[in-house]
């Protein structure tokens, strides 16, 4: 009975052995927790891009013509105007830490408005060594002015 407990449980050689991998866990945990932050940034602020691109085709929506309307009785959008309210609201309500490729890309069409743009976000981490820290997104969104006749809003 005593030799048994003279043995030890575990042999000399295979202790310390894990100690390597510490390290290595916690650059594997950092790169992770990076990419998953980075990810989370780019939904937000894209998803905040659309809503910024459908709270302008509203505003830009409500922008009707008196003179068209007087005149015939019918709802149609002003385009400088309705173009004008549609920037003027991106340029507001653009998320933060991202861009405009350009400026948006603005159809009118009677009583209907469609807008496109592109946009820049910029990644908090960007761990990954030779990529860009940015990342391009691109989106649109269209409505109908209440009232008009206009059935279906134009592509853009």
């Amino acid at each position: 009975m005593h030799r048994t407990i003279d043995k030890p449980v575990k042999p000399d050689h295979d202790r310390g052995s894990a100690i390597f991998l510490g390290p290595l866990l916690v650059v594997i945990i950092a790169y992770l927790t990076g990419f998953f932050v980075d990810l989370g940034d780019v939904m937000t602020k894209a998803d905040g891009f659309d809503q910024s691109l459908s709270l302008a085709a509203a505003a830009g929506s409500t922008q009707v013509s008196a003179t068209e309307f007087y005149r015939s009785g019918l709802m149609v959008l002003n385009p400088s105007t309705a173009q004008r309210a549609a920037i003027s609201q991106v340029e507001t309500t653009l998320p933060h830490g991202t861009r405009l490729i350009g400026g948006p890309s603005i159809i009118v069409s009677q009583g209907a408005i469609c807008i496109r743009a592109n946009e820049l976000i910029k990644l908090p981490f960007s761990l990954v060594p030779g990529m860009s820290p940015y990342v391009s997104y691109s989106s649109s969104s269209s409505a109908i002015a209440r009232g008009s006749a206009t059935v279906t809003a134009p592509t853009c």
